[in-house]
């Protein structure tokens, strides 16, 4: 299946650098881009994809070949995807640090049924990158990663799951930026009825550096819990809390041990069957003894709009209203030319890095199949931060989309 169109990538950043003055960075990349599809016809069981696309814009031109397959034969299952991406950036462009590169990944798996219940899955996943003009920003990468996963469900679609993942990535112009990782992962979903649903994961990483590494190797771990309630047809409760933990083996400024975590509680009300509303508390904070300056705490209150209009249209808006407050924050400047009062504002030990703000977060998804063939897709960001230093404002913007016509 052909299509063309055209397709858009904004960035915007403004900042401020003095109470008078701002900075702005703006990144508009418009082009037309062409794509071509095949499917294949016959069971779900064994299928398989492949796209092709070319896009040329006033910042960048691109080529990408993407492919995804699937072959079931009694209790073996082989699947093998890919994803191949060439991008050219322009010399007269506004991507200043940015290098022509060329990007591989791809995906090998094959899972065995041991039983009704149980089953086996072995996978490797390939990921490289290789830049035409090697440079300290732009790196060429390798990195493997082979694994394997346990997986029991019964027939109510309880789920429990374990594994383990192995990832060597070698940086062949900069030795100190390679590591091995292992990972452990665990996981499960249990529901309680049809009214409550209960999914629990947790990561364990441990990544070793060289000794000589300018990047500290660490023990990470990532726990995410998941609870919902249904209160009837109208009404659904969610909770939710994350929770990072990571140890340096030599914490430093860049490489600092920090506990992180964040929980909400949303109440989403079903209006009607194509128009869903949510509301809810949000709390996070971060604390580290070894970068005392980094710690805050953000309360904020979450809004969303879903509304679906058949399978023609979505649209799903995200809006977080709140304030970030850190323990210790750089102090407001005074209207003085005494030097003994700025250097004491500047150099109490209580100074931080950073001062508290204001933030408003929206994320907006929109996906539309339009009359004749067309269709449109956009997705946007946006994120203005209201410091109380007026110098540490700052306003970041992020949109991309386009409209394509199938034949």
């Amino acid at each position: 299946m052909p299509s063309v169109g055209v397709a858009f990538e904004h960035y915007g950043e403004t900042y401020a650098i003095t109470a008078d003055q701002d900075t702005v960075a703006v990144i508009d990349d418009l082009g037309t881009v062409g794509t071509l599809s095949l499917r294949s016809r016959g069971s779900v069981a064994n299928r398989f994809r492949l796209d092709g696309s070319a896009q040329w814009g006033n910042q960048t031109a691109r080529l990408s070949l993407d492919f995804d397959g699937r072959w079931r034969r009694g209790a073996n299952e082989l699947e093998f995807a890919q994803e191949t991406g060439w991008r050219h950036f322009r010399d007269s462009g506004d991507y200043a640090l940015s290098s022509d590169h060329l990007r591989e990944r791809a995906r090998v798996g094959w899972t065995r049924d041991l039983s009704e219940q149980l089953s086996l899955r072995l996978r490797h996943r390939f990921d490289g990158v290789w830049y035409a003009t090697p440079d300290p920003y732009n790196l060429d990468s390798i990195s493997h990663e082979p694994g394997f996963e346990l997986r029991w469900r019964n027939e109510d679609f309880d789920e429990i799951r374990g594994g383990y993942r192995f990832t060597r990535r070698s940086v062949p112009d900069s030795t100190t930026l390679g590591y091995d990782r292992h990972t452990l992962e665990a996981g499960a979903v249990w529901a309680f009825g049809s009214a409550i649903t209960l999914d629990v994961t947790n990561r364990t990483d441990r990544r070793a550096y060289d000794p000589g590494s300018v990047r500290e190797s660490s023990w990470e771990n990532r726990a995410d819990v998941s609870l919902d309630l249904d209160a009837g047809s109208l009404t659904t409760f969610r909770l939710r809390h994350a929770n990072e933990v990571a140890r340096f083996d030599a914490p430093d400024d860049l490489d600092f041990d920090y506990e992180w975590a964040r929980t909400s509680f949303v109440v989403e009300l079903h209006r009607t069957e194509n128009l869903d509303l949510s509301v809810g508390p949000a709390y996070a904070f971060l604390a580290s003894d070894t970068a005392p300056t980094e710690a805050y705490s953000e309360t904020g209150v979450e809004f969303g709009v879903e509304w679906r209009r058949g399978a023609d249209l979505w649209i799903d808006l995200r809006q977080e209203i709140g304030r970030r407050d850190y323990e210790y924050v750089t102090a407001p400047a005074t209207d003085t030319n005494d030097l003994d009062v700025l250097l004491d504002e500047l150099g109490t030990a209580e100074a931080g890095l950073w001062s508290d703000y204001l933030y408003y977060r929206v994320t907006m998804m929109l996906t539309a199949d339009l009359p004749r063939g067309f269709s449109a897709n956009l997705f946007l960001t946006w994120q203005p931060e209201d410091h109380d230093v007026a110098e540490h404002d700052s306003d970041t913007r992020i949109f991309s989309g386009g409209i394509e016509r199938r034949f």
